[in-house]
């Protein structure tokens, strides 16, 4: 017996509806207007959430931000929206939690798991669907990271690894796990990593981070805003050092203490007024300038003309090197100028490869 073809139902159409119920019934409302659709069928569309492609939508709260031990990067992380989930690393969030403006969960109630990547990873796997949570805080990235770059120098200066760079491998994995596994939620995040002084080698005092310029170069694909806590006198602030798809350089006081309503108040003033044309705009814009050394290789990895961080610092210094720049602004001038040329090339490389092949 052969089945009757529904009328104006082409063979793409029924084929459509075999596969895919929910494509099928957007179908029939397109080509059957006022065909009714069963409760079943109702339940099958809302399983996708549609894009709102008009609004224009604050990009996620997933930030970092640095600054010296005691001066408020914890406190700060309790005025994000809750409920917050804390990798608490450095062990000490119980004693802002109660500044926090909603509920706060632990990752584990084993103190070691919350520096070990692997047990966060298998934690947040298991656990935070359907939790409700709604930031996850990793208080520090710097308790996680550096005892891994200290075990791999003393590997290194014990002459114990045949190959010194390798020696780096279980952090760079470490990282890896944590960021994909983290952003991997759709929580919003913030990453918080320490600030220190010391000499360089020509004994003049120097501002560093306490994770390298490689891995927050590597962190950066998962970011939307870089932070800093800044302080004059007895005046504290959050500076936006970069935003990917909004304002920065600005400095926002705080004037109750605590932080209070700090969050907001960054997006009102990184995003307010923008379209997403703005933002796009911003985005795809060549910077000027950068807030420290660890951007400016940041962006520069970005632009896909490097193999991986770790070339694109190498780059950066041999640049530093050849053309001894007398200020950062000639720096960031120089390097821009890398950036491009290197793009540039890559670009017609592209090209010839394609004219390469056959039509």
């Amino acid at each position: 017996m052969t089945r009757r073809r529904e009328p104006g139902h082409t063979a793409a159409m029924l084929a459509l509806r075999r596969a895919w119920p929910a494509a099928w019934l957007r179908k029939q409302q397109t080509f059957l207007p006022g065909v009714g659709i069963s409760e079943t069928a109702k339940k099958v569309i809302v399983m996708f959430k549609k894009m709102d492609k008009t609004a224009t939508v604050l990009p996620p709260r997933q930030w970092a931000l640095v600054g010296y031990p005691g001066s408020g990067k914890s406190t700060f992380a309790t005025q994000m929206v809750g409920p917050l989930l804390v990798v608490d690393s450095d062990h000490r969030f119980q004693e802002v939690a109660p500044m926090a403006v909603s509920d706060v969960y632990e990752v584990s109630e084993n103190p070691e798991d919350h520096a070990d990547p692997e047990a966060v990873a298998s934690l947040l796997k298991s656990n935070i669907k359907g939790s409700g949570v709604k930031t996850i805080v990793i208080d520090s990235l710097t308790s996680i990271l550096t005892p891994r770059v200290i075990a791999a120098i003393m590997d290194n200066d014990a002459g114990r690894n045949k190959n010194r760079v390798s020696a780096f491998k279980d952090k760079a994995l470490a990282m890896r796990l944590l960021q994909d596994s983290i952003t991997g939620t759709g929580c919003n995040t913030l990453w918080i990593y320490h600030l220190r002084t010391g000499m360089d080698g020509n004994a003049k005092e120097r501002e560093t981070t306490t994770i390298s310029p490689v891995e927050l170069a590597r962190l950066r694909r998962s970011l939307n805003l870089e932070l800093r806590v800044v302080q004059e006198g007895a005046k504290r602030g959050i500076r936006v050092d970069w935003a990917r798809r909004g304002r920065s350089g600005m400095t926002l006081w705080d004037d109750s203490g605590t932080w209070l309503d700090m969050p907001a108040k960054i997006e009102t003033a990184v995003y307010g007024g923008l379209t997403a044309l703005d933002m796009a705009d911003i985005e795809h814009a060549t910077p000027a300038a950068f807030a420290s050394v660890a951007a400016a290789i940041a962006w520069g990895f970005e632009q896909g003309c490097f193999r991986d961080a770790v070339h694109a610092q190498n780059a950066y210094e041999e640049v530093k090197r050849e053309k001894n720049p007398q200020n950062a602004p000639a720096m960031w001038r120089l390097w821009i100028s890398e950036v491009e040329e290197r793009m540039a090339a890559a670009d017609d490389e592209a090209r010839e490869k394609a004219d390469m092949v056959p039509a």
